[in-house]
């Protein structure tokens, strides 16, 4: 087993590049996206036994690749782009997150007699951190499993690679959806593939130069360090518990106001790469013996969740007559949080709903926790 970081950074880095290759030379490997190539061959070299299933280097790149890949792709991003989806991404949002709620629930009623062979009579509880983590992400994930004083180290193994592993499924439906249902809901020209607007900057146009590459990494760099600091010694002293990626999106918007700032040749694909790095750190931690052996019944539980999560948001969505793309990005941003939305929007073709997208993404962190409790107590008293 290869253990040295580098090592293991190494394999990494051959995992992207052979994604990379296979979506570019082959159509068959396109149609699953460069993401779960990664996610899957990450996680099948971890379990293998090429490099470790759980390793300190892993929880370094996710905890730089995320903030990272964040302050570059928002530094191309004017706000104005909000005005038109604002409205529509907040409606979506709170479907996804009506959709999540009513999922967790029934899920946590029908299977509580498996449930209950896991955690007996706290099975109840299982429903924070799933209703956390399909509104806010892992993030609040991690954050319910402790509040709700779970514990067993065992379960949560399981549980997180579940809730991980689910991706899989997950990020297929969110590629393939949008197209089964284009005849069947409004989908706005603006959002579009074939009409995303470019502004005279000529970034997409234009080929990378080194000074530009190194001022991105520059400011990228200085704003998660400043993020890190105003939130230690400033932020935390006056509103204790705000994440540092919430300061590291704002002094980033703050910059891509910036002519200067949002012409600089190269964020997208300094971006995506670093996203790239995640996924695979990612795909890493996933253990498919805790995930398919040990815990059957969460699995159940999940899929059930996202077969009502998905009812729901597109139901509804179709009642009210809504946007396919705001819809995906909405569930998007529920599940996976910022770091998703970019890759699925830049994919599809909806640039302009990638700062919605973020938005609604952090709004989820910030109310995924309180939804999470107030769930698990519902069904607590549902089941008794």
């Amino acid at each position: 087993m290869l253990e040295h970081p580098l090592e293991i950074l190494a394999v990494l880095l051959g995992v992207i590049t052979l994604s990379l290759r296979l979506v570019k030379r082959y159509p068959w490997a396109a149609k699953l996206s460069t993401i779960l190539w990664v996610i899957f061959i990450s996680a099948i070299a971890s379990n293998l036994g090429l490099i470790p299933k759980d390793a300190p280097l892993y929880g370094s790149l996710i905890d730089f690749a995320v903030p990272f890949a964040v302050c570059v792709i928002l530094f191309t991003v004017s706000l104005s782009d909000v005005r038109d989806a604002g409205g529509p991404m907040l409606a979506a949002f709170v479907l996804a997150a009506l959709g999540t709620a009513v999922g967790v629930a029934v899920a946590s009623v029908l299977l509580e007699p498996l449930l209950a062979n896991i955690l007996e009579e706290n099975a109840w509880k299982l429903a924070g951190p799933y209703t956390g983590t399909y509104i806010g992400g892992s993030l609040n994930f991690v954050a319910l499993w402790s509040g709700l004083e779970i514990g067993n180290n065992d379960l949560f193994a399981a549980a997180n690679a579940v809730d991980n592993l689910t991706l899989f499924p997950l990020y297929a439906l969110w590629m393939f959806v949008p197209v089964l249902l284009a005849d069947r809901y409004v989908v706005a020209k603006k959002w579009r593939a074939d009409s995303v607007e470019h502004d005279d900057t000529g970034r997409d146009k234009a080929p990378l130069n080194p000074v530009d590459v190194a001022t991105l990494f520059f400011l990228a760099v200085a704003v998660i360090a400043l993020s890190n600091w105003l939130n230690a010694e400033v932020i935390a002293l006056l509103v204790p518990g705000v994440p540092t990626i919430l300061v590291v999106t704002t002094l980033a918007l703050v910059l891509g106001q910036f002519r200067f700032v949002r012409g600089l040749q190269g964020a997208w694909e300094i971006g995506d790469l670093a996203f790239l790095v995640f996924f695979a750190a990612i795909g890493a931690l996933i253990d498919f013996y805790q995930a398919v052996v040990l815990s059957p019944a969460l699995f159940l539980y999940v899929m059930v969740i996202i077969v009502l999560h998905f009812a729901v948001l597109f139901g509804l969505g179709a009642v009210f007559k809504m946007d396919v793309g705001v819809l995906t990005i909405a569930s998007v941003a529920t599940k996976g949080g910022p770091p998703l939305v970019v890759p699925v929007a830049e994919t599809k073709g909806w640039r302009h709903l990638v700062l919605p997208g973020i938005i609604i993404g952090m709004v989820g962190y910030a109310v995924g926790n309180y939804v999470g409790f107030g769930v698990a107590q519902f069904v607590r008293m549902v089941v008794g």
